[in-house]
């Protein structure tokens, strides 16, 4: 199974503080509506291949029951990625065959403007496994993650979600297990440390020597460090404040203003 990206949550403790920093660097977030089992509510910026950034944060004052509160609570970003499955319940039970440890299928619903959205949705491997959560929609998918409204942009979806790790040599053989993917490429970057990329998938793994990516590890375990949306990086300096530039596996990538080192685009 090569894992598709559906979408990959960005968790805040605020949306309107969150919807209005990704607004600063020239998006146009969507209202998603509220998440009635994990007292979340949420906020779809959809590129025009159909993956998705979720902004995420808490409903009300008394809501605690998300999946990734530990990211909401310090504002860190993307705390998680998702794929989409034929059937989270077949997907779940093939990971159990490679003796990764799962939770669920839970089945979850969102109101929205669009009609209520129903999913099923499973998690693969611990609480700070590099592994992705994986999604089935019971409802038409538009009622969950609305149609792109970023048509004719210079970006065209999630390039790159580079997963921060421990143990680089495991992770990588964690992946190929699971997913039967070939020997991947290796790189080395002063942010993001030592890199492995498995030729024709979005997922890179990365393990850091130091520095806030090692720090990010530290805090939370081995989570996605950052999200690179794909596409012409020069155009895209014309929509959105960029800075930063380096190379990953020979792409040229920049940096999204506001958010450090986590968002930022890659050539495509």
């Amino acid at each position: 199974m090569r894992p598709v990206i559906d979408s990959v949550p960005f968790a805040g403790p605020d949306l309107d503080a969150l919807v209005e920093r990704f607004e600063n660097a020239g998006f146009a977030p969507q209202y998603g509506g509220e998440h009635v089992e994990t007292g979340t509510e949420t906020a779809m910026i959809v590129l025009p291949d159909g993956s998705a950034l979720e902004l995420l944060a808490p409903a009300g004052p008394d809501a605690d029951d998300s999946h990734w509160p530990a990211f909401g609570d310090a504002d860190a970003g993307p705390c998680a990625w998702g794929v989409d499955a034929g059937s989270v319940h077949s997907e779940l039970q093939r990971a159990i065959s490679h003796d990764v440890t799962v939770r669920g299928p839970i089945h979850e619903r969102r109101e929205t403007d669009r009609g209520v959205a129903e999913w099923d949705v499973g998690f693969l491997g611990g609480s700070d496994s590099p592994l992705p959560f994986v999604v089935s929609d019971r409802t038409p998918r538009e009622y969950r993650v609305p149609d792109s409204t970023l048509y004719g942009s210079p970006l065209s979806g999630i390039g790159r979600v580079l997963l921060a790790v421990t143990d680089l040599d495991a992770a990588i053989t964690r992946f190929t297990d699971l997913y039967r993917l070939p020997e991947p490429e290796r790189d080395y970057d002063d942010v993001f440390g030592d890199l492995a990329a498995f030729p024709g998938q979005d997922v890179v793994l990365c393990e850091p020597d130091e520095g806030a990516v090692r720090e990010r590890i530290e805090r939370f375990g081995a989570c996605p460090a950052a999200v690179l949306l794909s596409g012409d990086v020069s155009d895209a300096a014309a929509h959105h404040p960029l800075h930063g530039g380096r190379t990953l596996f020979g792409k040229r990538v920049r940096f999204v203003d506001g958010f450090d080192t986590r968002l930022g685009v890659v050539e495509r």
